[in-house]
């Protein structure tokens, strides 16, 4: 941790020499993060995105800024994802949990200093502190050593990245910044097999959003900005000292002189009363005469855009003072009150419902499809088999049950079944019993629906172990069965 923190000392010290250095004058920035975040595994169940939280403090000029920011992340290995692009995993379906704690010094660039929308690109590093636990019991995954020994899969490990995005000014001090990143573990600092090494995740994700505040110096939050819009036909921006006057005593020419106007600097196009103040004959916020939407009912007000029109942020044709649902999916059928509708209750909104017409109780994809992700690898059944037993116990039953749903559809499917047993015993009595397991699974699929002449049964013994014998935890995960599914 010391030396974590010697190198990010030193690294920012340099960064504020050259951002200080390029302007007399610099800008300081403080900031909240918020965002997804990925780690890109190599084998499934993948890691989807999920939330990440976190704050910046930057210092830099008009063009370049150097950035410390914390980020912190917990993601899981979900089972039913097919790719790394899934988002808010299931904690109740992985089988990893990853936390990370990102420390890192960044370098913007901006392309251009002059837009109120600026392009960025990026460099950075530092260090991710990061381990892999159970998702329930929280206690960290044991894995190999560099020496071959038993290790915590956990680490504080340097890492590089690039960046790309873009900067908003939304107010004079104020502004926002959509990022998106990778960052590439190096492998610095962490003491794993190289086996280990080539088959964990280098790759993390991620896409930010930060809303800073700005202080010192004379950047880009320091030039003057429009005070109004001057008009209903133009909506673009001018200096104060442009507006048209009716009279030299008439600031903000709203035909009424500064002596008798209650609310001098009105906007421009407005209608005023007898003593300058505008008019809002529908209570929105939005003066008549610049309001492009004059009828807005009164239970808009606060709902509308800059032309005082109601706003629908979702598009989905209910506009957000009637909508019960505003943050509803783009693309999504919704009802009356605004709120996505899911005909065949499968968790996929009709509009984005490929599979509209899913039977009810059976899997599907992010497509709204019943998800067949399953058919590409071997499905490996842990039955809970007593020492010398063969029958399937009742919990197996009910945790196979969504599996026999979609091998009643896909009726084309085959199914080769293999029994396994641990190491206890002859190896002449654990092929007999291996293929007693395997028949009896296959009698029991049977028995819920599954034609026999779709299933084959072997039994393979005790032959390729996927723990040590030596434990009573290992010998129960031998003792198993293996689907492998083909047309």
């Amino acid at each position: 941790m010391r030396s974590i923190i010697t190198h990010i000392g030193i690294a920012l010290l340099i960064a504020i020499t050259v951002a200080g250095s390029a302007e007399a004058a610099s800008m300081y920035r403080f900031g909240v993060v918020y965002g997804l975040g990925n780690l890109k595994a190599g084998e499934k169940p993948y890691f989807g995105f999920n939330h990440l939280w976190g704050a910046t403090f930057g210092i830099g000029n008009e063009r370049v800024t150097a950035n410390v920011s914390l980020l912190s992340e917990k993601n899981y290995s979900d089972s039913t994802l097919s790719g790394h692009f899934g988002f808010f995993p299931d904690k109740d379906l992985a089988k990893r949990a990853s936390t990370s704690l990102r420390v890192g010094l960044d370098f913007d660039y901006n392309l251009t200093s002059d837009n109120t929308v600026r392009p960025l690109i990026g460099v950075g590093m530092g260090y991710l502190i990061w381990k892999y636990s159970d998702p329930v019991g929280d206690t960290v995954v044991q894995t190999i050593g560099e020496r071959g020994n038993r290790v915590d899969f956990s680490a504080a490990e340097l890492f590089i990245s690039g960046m790309a995005g873009a900067e908003a000014d939304i107010s004079r001090r104020f502004s926002l910044t959509l990022m998106a990143g990778i960052d590439y573990l190096t492998g610095i600092g962490t003491s794993f097999a190289d086996s280990v090494n080539d088959a964990r995740g280098r790759m993390m994700m991620r896409a930010t959003l930060a809303l800073a505040y700005r202080f010192g110096g004379k950047g880009s939050a320091a030039k003057p900005s429009a005070e109004y819009w001057p008009s209903t036909q133009s909506w673009s921006r001018v200096e104060a000292t442009e507006r048209p006057r009716l009279a030299e005593d008439d600031t903000d020419g709203d035909g009424v002189e500064d002596k008798n106007d209650r609310c001098p600097g009105t906007l421009a196009g407005a209608i005023v009363d007898r003593s300058g103040c505008p008019l809002d004959a529908d209570a929105d916020g939005v003066p008549d005469g610049i309001d492009a939407c004059s009828k807005t009912p009164p239970a808009a007000a606060g709902f509308v855009d800059i032309y005082g029109c109601p706003v629908d942020a979702d598009f989905d044709g209910v506009p957000d003072y009637r909508d019960s649902c505003r943050s509803g999916p783009i693309g999504a059928v919704v009802d009356e009150a605004g709120c996505p509708l899911d005909s065949d209750g499968d968790g996929v909104y009709d509009g984005l419902d490929d599979c509209p017409r899913t039977a009810s109780g059976i899997e599907v994809d992010q497509r709204g499809c019943i998800d067949i992700a399953f058919l590409r690898d071997t499905m490996r059944v842990n039955v809970d088999y007593q020492s010398g037993s063969f029958e399937v116990d009742p919990r197996t039953r009910e945790r196979l049950q969504p599996l026999i749903r979609k091998l009643k559809i896909l009726a084309n499917v085959k199914i080769d079944i293999s029994g396994y047993t641990d190491n206890i015993g002859t190896s002449e009595a654990n092929l007999v019993l291996s293929q007693k397991r395997a028949n009896r699974m296959r009698d029991w699929l049977e028995s819920e629906g599954i034609a026999a002449e779709r299933m084959t049964s072997v039994g393979k013994g005790e032959t390729n172990f996927v723990a040590l014998n030596d434990t009573a935890e290992g010998r129960a995960l031998n003792r198993r069965i293996e689907f492998v599914f083909h047309k």
